[in-house]
Order: structure tokens, then C-alpha cells, then sequence
């Protein structure tokens, strides 16, 4: 692939278009470019300025070609591969250094040590060297040349990244060299102007270059620990009483990698002590609501290192739980247009128009599915591939403030290795489509029902009576709560049935010939909870994929439903249950209870709708 800086394209001397691996430039070539002039105009001598002004001459195939070199994002934190593309897509992406012919790097291996610009003899010197196309001479070249445009850059530029990264990249080379038999003068002479910078910068408002500076000495071994030790706390005091606390943080973890490095424990404790001090400044002067507790949470852990604050870590922590709190105020409500669900209404109703209160509560038990699982993760995928809200990450919260899950960013599809940014963007989804059926189909399809019919204990017990889903013994526990959803006393519901779904899980794998429990090497046995049953194989088979996963997603997901988890507890108001995966969750368990039915219904009343209806 070609970079944007060559429009994709090189054009060769008999005008057909070729490939970079195929472009051959030769050394007499390059010889003949007047780099003097062509980079006149170049303010600041970076490689993307000097890149934009090779690519300009856009007849010259030489001054293009080095401008191809110059397109590579420089990297210096990776010894090996300093030169990355400057974009990736799906289908290309920018140069890289192999794409280069081994003819063209012979040319660029006696064409760099007679460039004036250090930057651009820098870099085709590096290139030559990490592909092993000239000699340790050309490293020895990239150093010097790589010094000398740092010191450049310092004049020139207003960034100080510019010159860190010619620093860094000289550091990593020259430490390589320094046996006597080499050039070991040369990590001396980039360790001196490291020193130097430092010393310039720390003084400075915003310390980035100096921390960076000191964290290549700690790496390098530039100064004792301690003197890196002592120069990190100062920096951290300065941060500090300027109010930039992560900058104080940062200055700190520095001093901690030293103090670690000296295995100095008193140290590591009082640093620990400063970084929890400036998280709850940062809370108190800065931030309130979620962030604030964020911060209090950090000063936590932190202090958890310094022994003898237990009361200290619990006055914090009742602080951060009022900052909590205080966050649900913070979150405002938004607002979307609604959608007009009367069709959807009326269609429910209309498919509820039964001869008995059998075929009535069949005709609910099926008035809509559980959500197709498969459906949602490939809508999932595709919301993602269109939107970059996802990329950002997210935190859930309950309804005290009290973090349940964190969805970590990302910068693509392919790297959510364990799909927990696709199942929060699912999570979202199937909390709509249970709202729209619980809205649209359930809700309306209840009314109809307790409308037309008198729902009575015994009718309900028909219906449970040597059921494959409900153990013996167990039937009243159904019964009173499927009576319950019908008198709309969902919190009892919820209360009665959550409990009996793990054990009616355990009695359908025994009823396939599995044994639902672990035996333990001291003889105790141990029967399998809720969420190994609802990944049984034998269970998923029975009552379905979407369907479990439902239940799953209903009674213990912390991003959607966590319903079991929030009973069992008691730590949520009654208002809970009027929500809709209580609903949601009611109507499953009726579900699962009519569906063995479908034989009895289809030979009583033969209806059409049958088709639709899921088979065990």
C-alpha cells in the first residue's frame, strides 16, 4: 500500500503506475534532488512538514519517494518497529518500512549520512537500520542526527512532544552501544541533553515534559533512584499547591516506580498517602456527583496501601456513597419522540378474542416471543459499525449511584475480545423490545383477560398440575404468583417465582438424565446455581437459546435486568417492580407454563395462530 502523502500512486520514469515495492530509486536519483530548496519553506523541521513539502513536488518521483518515507507515524516506544502507518482501514493502510525494495534501501543507505536536514537524515539512517539494510553505522548516524534535530526542535517548536520523541528514540538506540568496543559516548551525550531539558522544563506550568523526561531516566538508569525520587516529589508539591492534582498524581507514581525500585517501603507508603490526598482534593475542589465519587473511590484504594486508616477509608467512603447519591441528580432525562404502538395495541387485542379462559390465557402466554438473541447481536454489530458513541465505554449505575458495571472503550469491532461492549449495546436493545412488548402486547392483552374472565386459584392450578417445569411440591409457589401478575402485584409475583426458577432449571436437567450438582473431593456435594443451569446444555435444548438467555439476562445481568440479585437483597424500593422487566419477567414464567399446553389448545379450538406458537 501507498501512503495518502502519494496518493496511493508513484509514478515511475516511463509514466505507468507501480507500487512502492516496485518503485526502484536509485542513489544518483536521490543525488539529484535539491533538498535545500525544495525544504526552504519549512518552519518547523518535523517529518510531517518535511513530508508535505517532498509530496508537493508532485513530478518529482524521488522527492515523492522520500516522502513516503516521511509519511510513517513515528513511534519511539517500540525499539523495534519505531515506524508504523499513519492510517489503517479496512482494506489498506498507510507505509510501512517493508514496503520499501531492497534496491531503493540501498540507495537511501548511501544517500543518508550527505542529508543537511537532521530530521529527515535521522529518519532514512533508522529506516535503513531497523531494516537491516546498511550497518551499526547507520544507527550510530540516526543518533547523532536524532540529537541534533531534538536540539532543533526545542528552538523551533512551541510542543515539547516534538523533542521528547527524538530524545526517546535516541535514548532506546544509544543504549544499545554503549560497550567500549562501540560508541557508548553517544547515550552520554543524549543523557546530558535529556538532563538539560529537564532541568529548563520542570519549572514550567504544566510539568508533561519534565515527568516524561524523568520517567526515561528511571527507565535508563540516567541518575540514582533517589535523585529521581526527590525530583518527582518535587514536582508532585509544585502540581499540587497549583491545584493540578493528576499532575501531582503522575509526578507521584513516577516517585513511586523509584521508591519501588529502592524497595523502599516507608517511601512507597507516604506516596501512596500524597496520591490519596490528591484524589479527595481533586473531589472536593473540582468535581461533584458521579466524578467526585469516582475520585473519592481512587483515594480509597490508595489509602488502602498506608497502614492505620481503616477510619480514614470509611469516612470516605460514606462521603463517596452521598456523592453517589448526589450523581442520580446529575443525570438528566432524556427525552425522544414516542412511538405510535396503537396498531401494535390494537393487534394484541384483536388476537385476544378467546371462547374460554383457557384459550385466553394460551392466547397470552403466546402473545408475543421471548427476543431473538441472535437478532439483537447482529443489530448489535451493525449499530456499532455505524456509531461511535460505543467506542467511549460506559458505567451503569443503580438506583442508589452504585457502579453495577463498567463497559471499557475501545478503538474497534475487532478488539472486544470478549463482547462486552456488543452485549451492552444488546442489553440497551432488549430492554426496548421487552418495553414494547410489555407496553404494546402484554399489558394490553392482561387487560383483556381480567376484563372478560374472573382468573381464580383454580383455574391457575389446571393449568401447573404435573407440570414439567414445576417440581412436585412447588406448584402453589406458581400459582399464587402468576395470580398475583394477574391482580397486577408484580412484587409479590417477582418474590414468589424468582426463587423457583434455579430449582425448576435443576429439576428439567434431571428430567434429561443430568445430575445437577458438583461433588467435592471431601464428599460434600454442592447443587450447580442459577447461571451454570441457564449454560446447561441440556436445559438450553429444552426450553430454547432465547428463551434462556432471557431469563438469564432478566434475573442476572447488571447492565438490564439483575432482577434475582435485587430480591434477594432487598436493597430496592417497591417501585421496582412496576418496571418493566418485572413484567417482562412475569410473562415468561406464564409463557413457559402454556406452551406445554399448545397439543391440548390446537385439538380444542385448531387456530391458525398455532404456527407461531414455540414447540418444547
Amino acid at each position: 500500500m501507498l501512503s495518502l502523502a502519494l496518493f496511493n500512486l508513484i509514478k515511475t520514469h516511463i509514466g505507468a503506475l507501480m507500487s512502492l515495492h516496485e518503485t526502484i530509486i536509485t542513489f544518483e536519483e536521490l543525488q539529484q534532488l535539491d533538498l535545500a530548496e525544495i525544504l526552504s519553506e519549512v518552519k518547523e523541521n518535523s517529518y510531517q512538514n518535511i513530508e508535505s513539502a517532498l509530496a508537493a513536488q508532485k513530478e518529482n518521483v524521488p522527492a515523492r519517494f522520500l516522502a513516503a518515507v516521511c509519511s510513517m507515524h513515528f513511534n519511539p516506544k517500540d525499539p523495534r518497529v519505531p515506524f508504523q502507518p499513519k492510517f489503517i482501514f479496512e482494506d489498506r493502510r498507510g507505509v510501512v518500512a517493508s514496503d520499501f525494495n531492497q534496491e531503493s534501501l540501498m540507495a537511501l543507505k548511501d544517500f543518508c549520512p550527505v542529508v543537511e536536514s537532521h530530521e529527515l537524515r535521522a529518519r532514512l539512517a533508522d529506516i535503513v537500520w531497523i531494516t537491516k539494510s546498511g550497518t551499526v553505522e547507520h544507527a550510530y548516524i540516526a543518533i547523532e542526527a536524532y540529537l541534533e534535530s531534538a536540539k532543533k526542535l526545542t528552538e523551533e517548536s512551541e510542543s515539547w512532544f516534538l523533542p521528547y520523541e527524538r530524545i526517546e528514540r535516541a535514548l532506546r538506540l544509544s543504549s544499545m552501544f554503549q560497550r567500549a568496543n562501540q560508541r557508548p559516548e553517544l547515550f552520554e551525550s543524549v543523557s546530558q541533553f535529556l538532563l538539560e531539558q529537564f532541568e529548563t522544563s520542570k519549572d514550567v506550568e504544566q510539568c508533561f515534559y519534565s515527568q516524561r523526561l524523568l520517567t526515561l531516566c528511571l527507565e535508563f538508569s540516567i541518575k540514582e533512584n533517589e535523585w529521581i525520587y526527590q525530583q518527582a516529589l518535587e514536582l508532585a508539591r509544585i502540581q499540587f499547591e497549583k491545584g493540578n492534582y493528576d499532575l501531582s498524581i503522575n509526578s507521584n507514581e513516577i516517585a513511586l516506580d523509584a521508591a519501588v525500585s529502592m524497595r523502599d517501603k516507608i517511601k512507597q507508603i507516604g506516596i501512596w498517602q500524597s496520591i490519596s490526598d490528591c484524589h479527595v482534593k481533586a473531589a472536593k475542589h473540582h468535581q461533584q456527583g458521579m466524578i467526585a465519587a469516582g475520585r473519592l473511590l481512587k483515594a480509597i484504594d490508595a489509602l488502602s496501601k498506608v497502614p492505620g486508616t481503616k477510619e480514614r477509608r470509611l469516612a470516605l467512603y460514606e462521603e463517596m456513597r452521598e456523592q453517589q447519591i448526589e450523581s442520580l441528580h446529575e443525570l438528566g432525562l432524556i427525552v425522544t419522540e414516542g412511538e405510535d404502538i396503537s396498531e401494535i395495541v390494537n393487534n394484541a387485542i384483536a388476537s385476544m378474542q378467546s371462547i374460554d379462559l383457557f384459550d385466553a390465557l394460551f392466547r397470552l402466554g403466546t402473545i408475543t416471543r421471548p427476543s431473538n438473541i441472535e437478532q439483537l447481536r447482529e443489530h448489535a454489530t451493525e449499530q456499532m459499525k455505524s456509531s461511535f458513541a460505543w467506542i467511549f465505554g460506559t458505567t451503569h449505575l443503580d438506583h442508589e449511584g452504585i457502579t453495577t458495571a463498567l463497559i471499557p472503550a475501545g478503538l474497534g469491532i475487532d478488539d472486544d475480545e470478549n463482547g462486552l461492549r456488543c452485549w451492552s449495546v444488546m442489553m440497551r436493545n432488549i430492554g426496548i423490545e421487552h418495553q414494547l412488548s410489555v407496553q404494546g402486547r402484554i399489558i394490553p392483552a392482561l387487560n383483556e383477560v381480567t376484563t372478560k374472565y374472573v382468573v381464580t386459584k383454580d383455574a391457575i392450578e389446571q393449568i401447573c398440575s404435573n407440570h414439567p417445569f414445576i417440581p412436585y411440591g412447588h406448584e402453589e409457589f406458581f400459582v399464587k404468583g402468576l395470580l398475583a401478575g394477574f391482580n397486577r402485584d408484580f412484587m409479590t409475583a417477582c418474590h414468589l417465582l424468582v426463587p423457583q426458577i434455579e430449582n425448576s432449571l435443576r429439576y428439567l436437567a434431571r428430567q434429561k438424565g443430568e445430575e445437577p450438582s458438583t461433588l467435592h473431593g471431601d464428599g460434600s456435594q454442592e447443587r450447580n446455581g442459577i447461571k451454570v443451569l441457564l449454560g446447561h446444555e441440556a436445559i438450553i435444548d429444552t426450553l430454547g437459546t432465547d428463551l434462556t438467555t432471557n431469563l438469564q439476562v432478566i434475573l442476572l445481568d447488571k447492565i438490564y435486568g439483575d432482577l434475582r440479585n435485587q430480591l434477594s437483597h432487598g436493597y430496592v424500593p417497591a417501585s421496582t417492580y412496576w418496571g418493566v422487566a418485572p413484567k417482562f419477567f412475569w410473562w415468561l414464567i406464564l409463557h413457559i407454563v402454556m406452551v406445554p399446553h399448545a397439543r391440548q389448545w390446537k385439538e380444542r379450538y385448531q387456530p391458525e395462530e398455532l404456527k407461531k406458537v414455540a414447540k418444547w
